[in-house]
């Protein structure tokens, strides 16, 4: 059941190279390691026992496992991208990693506003365009994540395509607090981009409905 997760975060002019992998049911954690240069700079470690001696079995527990994988990858990505990861140096603890310092000239359009939530999961159809131009943004790295006033929870990540497009999805946790939003965010080498929508819950329905922020 081993499988894993790598990926390359961009923050500031360092590149660091996040892999998350499951050590395998002789040793049933999920590990995420953050390089920076080929140095170990963050760990992070987390059992999943609870799976493994649930009613989950084959695929079912398997589907789970990717889930709970993914979920680990995407938080310590979405930290290191927020700055709020802590880092370590051959010294010993060192500050937090510095947000990246990117142009803000990305414009990211949700192509389905009116119908990106369905029976109870996100589908986000977005588009990347390059600001004030109609230039398609190929290979950008969206991400789409849940806000709060405590925390941040990234749900779901895809690379845009030749068109400058590309889809997310997730499902939507049953409870939302108030002023939870849901963010899209998107990023390349140089630049980046934010659209931002505030979860609303209309009284006696359970689904939230956006408004922007």
């Amino acid at each position: 059941m081993n499988f894993g997760f790598n990926s390359n975060v961009r923050v500031g002019k360092a590149v660091y190279h996040v892999q998350t992998e499951d050590r395998g049911p002789s040793h049933p954690f999920l590990d995420t390691v953050v390089y920076v240069a080929g140095r170990v700079v963050h760990k992070r470690s987390s059992s999943y026992k609870d799976l493994t001696g649930g009613p989950a079995k084959g695929e079912a527990l398997a589907k789970k496992l990717h889930e709970r994988l993914s979920q680990q990858h995407q938080e310590v990505m979405a930290q290191l991208e927020a700055g709020t990861l802590q880092l370590h140096g051959p010294g010993g603890p060192a500050a937090k990693v510095a947000p990246a310092a990117s142009k803000k000239e990305l414009e990211i359009h949700l192509l389905n506003p009116k119908s990106w939530l369905a029976s109870g999961n996100a589908t986000l159809e977005v588009e990347l365009r390059k600001k004030g131009s109609d230039q398609a943004i190929r290979g950008a790295e969206t991400v789409a994540f849940l806000e709060g006033e405590q925390d941040r929870a990234p749900s779901s990540h895809a690379r845009t395509d030749a068109k400058g497009r590309a889809t997310l999805k997730f499902p939507l946790p049953a409870n939302i607090a108030e002023g939870t939003a849901l963010v899209i965010r998107a990023t390349t080498r140089a630049l980046h981009g934010e659209l931002r929508f505030l979860l609303k819950v209309r009284r006696n329905e359970k689904n939230p409905m956006p408004s922007v922020k």
